[in-house]
């Protein structure tokens, strides 16, 4: 791994874009990355809102989710059996994208094959179903359930998302952006769709 310093920065920066790109609230949403050889996980802080995080305000954890500095998120035990479960995970990012939850609630299949970004950056979608968030349950569910189906991605129904990237934290960040990128487009599509025949008013005169 990068140095501390470095991962910290990466980061708190990391934050700022899932902010800015509309997948977090102010103070949702987490992300973190390990140090598999020194066996620490740096955390995003409980409460900080997402865009003013620096990399001094960096909780740390140990593998077993026990905090070492900081005050990590209260999803903290997501990532760390998340991390246990998934030995290639690097970097896991937890976030509420609004148009994937949007496709999920109205029953709507994600086809990843869509777009050439999801089929690239999604092994595959599998869904927990609601459990309250900052618990064990939730926590020991969706790192079991990822790792049973090999999936790179979990949907939280009523809740959000949670990535983990075998590269890095921004591979993540990719990975979640695809995603929302291709619920954008389905929902555009499938309103599109419903008007495209209806575009012409029923009593306008055919053209010659």
């Amino acid at each position: 791994m990068e140095s501390p310093e470095a991962g910290k920065a990466r980061l708190a920066d990391v934050l700022r874009l899932l902010y800015m790109r509309g997948l977090v609230q102010v103070k949702g949403g987490n992300a973190s990355i390990i140090d598999r050889a020194g066996g620490l996980i740096y955390i995003t802080p409980s409460g900080t809102p997402k865009h003013t995080v620096k990399p001094e305000d960096i909780a740390v954890l140990d593998i077993d989710g026990n905090t070492i500095s900081g005050s990590p998120s209260s999803e903290h035990m997501l990532h760390s059996h998340i991390y246990k479960a998934i030995r290639e995970a690097k970097a896991i990012i937890h976030a509420h994208p609004p148009h994937t939850l949007a496709l999920v609630e109205a029953g709507i299949n994600i086809d990843t094959s869509l777009l050439a970004e999801a089929r690239h950056k999604i092994k595959c979608l599998t869904k927990i179903p609601p459990i309250k968030p900052g618990t064990l349950e939730l926590a020991e569910t969706t790192a079991r359930k990822m790792r049973e189906t090999g999936c790179n991605i979990a949907i939280l129904e009523r809740h959000g998302v949670v990535a983990y990237s075998a590269s890095d934290i921004y591979d993540a960040l990719d990975t979640i952006e695809a995603l929302e990128d291709l619920a954008k487009i389905i929902i555009a599509k499938t309103v599109l769709g419903k008007l495209a025949p209806n575009t012409r008013d029923p009593q306008e005169q055919p053209p010659l």
